[in-house]
């Protein structure tokens, strides 16, 4: 009686008793395998092509947020760059 996911489960005069899984007892089993290394090692190759663009975006973007941020400020509207372009 009993299933290999839920252990060993052995009835007894009403009574049931659970073992533990060898699912429950390797979670870790596998985990630093050779494919992982692999796994790795392909991120790493793609990082060439990922980094650079990526930099390029996060450089652009916080560009744009500081320079957002200073025309929404009092001391850019109360400057006189700020009314002669209106």
């Amino acid at each position: 009686m009993g299933h290999k996911w839920w252990g060993n489960m052995s009835h007894q005069n009403g009574f049931y008793e659970y073992g533990l899984s060898p699912f429950h007892m390797k979670t870790m089993k596998g985990f630093f395998n050779p494919g992982a290394f692999r796994f790795a090692k392909r991120t790493a190759r793609q990082a060439l092509f990922i980094g650079p663009p990526a930099l390029v975006f996060f450089t652009v973007k916080g560009w744009a947020e500081r320079k957002f941020e200073y025309y929404n400020r009092k001391e850019y509207l109360m400057s006189p760059e700020h009314q002669h372009a209106h």
